[in-house]
């Protein structure tokens, strides 16, 4: 999953198109958004005061 960019520079919530719960990330000026997965861990790394990388790791649920 990558980071979409958010088309406006206002952002209204109510009209993200996406159902579930999603990861919003606003950086550097930049705002972007992802889905989040149905289950796993999503990490998100900056450096220097910027968001550098945010990484997806879908784990598998072992009972």
């Amino acid at each position: 999953m990558r980071l979409q960019d958010i088309p406006s520079k206002i952002i209204d919530i109510e009209t993200l198109t996406k159902k579930g719960p999603i990861v919003l990330v606003i950086s550097d000026g930049k705002a972007r958004f992802s889905p989040l997965p149905p289950h796993g861990e999503t990490k998100i790394v900056t450096h220097d005061n910027k968001v550098t990388r945010v990484s997806f790791n879908e784990g598998e649920l072992f009972k």
